[in-house]
């Protein structure tokens, strides 16, 4: 039977052997006399007889597991982790306020000198992106461009084909050439008295053509149908006025010519037509023509070489009525007429019907003359109507409404 370990007073187990790892040990016990028992007294052992050697450190009464001291060195890395945590948190902040705080310097620094420092915000960000913003807008435009000529060569060539109108041929007009004025006669000399110096009957020099604000106003379109053949047909232009005309030449049917020896006198193509008819009337004569008119197949006369003889009517209201028979072919008729301080109106109409033609010019004072170009086509049987009048006049003992001549071709 082994025998019984002798225990300290207080019932403590003296330490045998190293101190286990991790056990505090605090400073060194102070020396305790130590009493030595007799063998074979266990009985009493009293105090321990002291042998001058130190005691060994004590040790806990209670053993520690390792799942509490694991527990324990995590708390302790997690201590130090917590704050090295805080002290990277504080210097970040810090490090981020005293960049700010730079730039913001900075910034207001170098703004009086390079401006902003950031671009506007409609400018681009950097050049490639200004080049790729070019390049999109141009391939935009030539898109455009491109569906823009589809649509339009699509659509031309969807439309149904048209038959043009055919040309109506004219007989050339002369240019207008200067006339030589004349001297004036008096306020109270008859027009049929004056002599050939070419003025008309208020002492005024004509003049070849309207000027712009004197030329007829058109106030009906022409009337008729161009294109198809045998259809009446009624136009009319205004025609420059030359210095010299022929009727021979313009005249290749049938002309006409007022005046020259007398106010009820006339003269007419020798081998003309007939087609021209003139009811008469009241007339005085002028010799204030704007151009010389010359024929060499008339009738009294049979050769003229240049008159500007004419007749007239005096005031308002008065007027000059013609007509030209019809064949069912397009005929070109010229008619030579003029004002003396008046305002006046052509009304041209097919005794068929169907709309007229009417030109009209303004009041002015002076002479004026004009060519006027007729172009119509009338059944047999059918006439073309022409009534020349004055609408108003200026006050003058001899403003009216002229007529010269008239040709047909």
């Amino acid at each position: 039977m082994p025998e019984p370990r002798p225990s300290l007073p207080g019932g403590r187990v003296p330490l045998v052997g190293p101190a286990p790892i991790g056990l505090h040990l605090s400073g060194p016990s102070p020396a305790r006399p130590v009493t030595v028992h007799k063998p074979g007294d266990p009985a009493d052992l009293g105090p321990l007889q002291e042998t001058g050697a130190e005691a060994r450190p004590g040790r806990h009464s209670a053993r520690e597991s390792l799942r509490a001291r694991l527990a324990d060195l995590t708390g302790g890395l997690t201590g130090l982790t917590g704050g090295l945590t805080g002290l990277t948190g504080g210097l970040g902040v810090r490090l981020r306020s005293a960049t700010r705080a730079a730039k913001t310097r900075l910034s207001r620094i170098l703004a009086p000198i390079a401006g902003p420092l950031r671009p506007p915000p409609d400018a681009p960000a950097t050049r490639v992106a200004a080049a790729r913003a070019r390049r999109r807008r141009r391939r935009a435009v030539l898109t455009a461009i491109t569906l823009t000529g589809l649509v339009a060569a699509l659509a031309y060539a969807a439309r149904p084909p048209t038959q043009l109108p055919l040309i109506r041929g004219t007989a050339p007009v002369a240019a207008p050439s200067e006339q030589a004025p004349g001297g004036q006669p008096p306020n109270n000399q008859a027009p049929n008295e004056q002599g050939p110096n070419n003025q008309g009957p208020n002492g005024q020099a004509p003049s070849g053509q309207p000027s712009s604000d004197q030329a007829p106003r058109d106030q009906t379109p022409a009337t008729g149908d161009p294109v198809a053949p045998g259809v009446p047909l009624l136009d009319v232009d205004l025609a420059p006025l030359p210095g010299a005309l022929s009727l021979t030449a313009l005249g290749t049917r049938d002309w006409r010519h007022w005046g020259g020896a007398g106010a009820d006198s006339f003269h007419r193509k020798a081998s003309g037509t007939g087609e021209i008819q003139d009811p008469g009337g009241e007339r005085l004569e002028h010799n204030a023509g704007a151009c010389d008119l010359r024929w060499t197949d008339g009738a009294p006369t049979a050769r003229q070489d240049g008159t500007r003889a004419g007749v007239f009517q005096r005031g308002a209201g008065k007027s000059f009525t013609l007509s030209v028979a019809g064949s069912g072919d397009l005929r070109t008729v010229r008619l030579f007429v003029g004002t003396f301080s008046a305002g006046a109106r052509l009304d041209l109409s097919l005794s068929s019907g169907g709309d007229p033609a009417v030109r009209e010019v303004a009041l002015a004072a002076g002479d004026r003359f004009y060519q006027y170009v007729i172009r119509f086509r009338a059944g047999p049987g059918e006439r073309l109507l022409i009534r020349w009048h004055a609408l108003t006049v200026t006050g003058g003992q001899n403003d009216g409404v002229a007529l010269q001549a008239i040709t047909v071709s």
